[in-house]
């Protein structure tokens, strides 16, 4: 088993360094370096990067606060990215480089994710659901429970090793961009079972799922359908 522990901060003298956001920033200068090394190879002006950037962080911050109890407040950030991603573009009028962005940031979002997670395993604030697996955590109360921010960094870095694999296979604009939206909302579905319920830090349940896994679940039945419909319409095309 493993003991509970919790480094949350760092202090130099005055100053407080908290572990957490420091991983988190990590995560996000490490997509904007990756962006900036990729935009001109795809041909993409790096100063519609930076605006970008400047754009989708306050987005992501807005949408994790709007939707900020338990597991929404990654699928919160998510959305408040794509959408003022979305309206930055649209508002420049380069609303074509949505889909192209959006697979070459993709890639590197995992590595992202996987980060800023670290912060959350450091401070351990993701109450997992009990357990008696060896790996679980020995919470301050007694009870084992699953260590949820670990789990997390290591879906993450599948799903980055996943899509690494499909980027040279998936040649339409936007295929990266919806592989990434689908395993991701897959892979949190599952996980999410193995999160805390019936405390304060978990979210409301409805038919025996959270809200974030009912979200997950209607991207993933959404891409689906889409991806059905198109499928079809295809089809339908090549009998004529």
């Amino acid at each position: 088993m493993i003991p509970y522990f919790c480094f949350d901060k760092i202090i130099i003298g005055s100053v407080i360094i908290y572990t957490w956001g420091i991983f988190v920033a990590i995560g996000v200068l490490i997509a904007y370096v990756f962006a900036l090394k990729q935009a001109p190879e795809k041909g993409i002006d790096t100063k519609i990067i930076h605006n970008l950037f400047i754009w989708v962080f306050f987005g992501g911050a807005a949408g994790s606060i709007l939707l900020g109890q338990g597991g929404l407040s990654i699928v919160g950030g998510i959305f408040g990215v794509i959408v003022t991603g979305f309206l930055y573009l649209k508002l420049t009028k380069n609303l074509y480089l949505f889909f192209p962005i959006s697979d070459m940031i993709v890639l590197i979002m995992p590595i992202s994710f996987a980060v800023g997670r670290i912060g959350c395993a450091l401070i351990n604030d993701h109450q997992g659901a009990e357990t008696s697996l060896l790996w679980g955590i020995v919470w301050p109360d007694g009870t084992i429970r699953h260590p949820v921010a670990e789990y997390l960094i290591i879906s993450a870095l599948v799903l980055f090793l996943i899509l690494k694999y499909l980027k040279p296979r998936l040649r339409k604009s936007g295929q990266l961009f919806f592989s990434f939206l689908f395993l991701y909302s897959l892979s949190r579905f599952f996980l999410d079972f193995t999160r805390s319920t019936g405390t304060p830090l978990s979210d409301f349940h409805y038919l025996g799922f959270s809200v974030a896994q009912w979200l997950f679940l209607a991207i993933i039945f959404g891409i689906i359908i889409a991806k059905s419909q198109y499928f079809f319409k295809k089809l339908k095309v090549g009998k004529n």
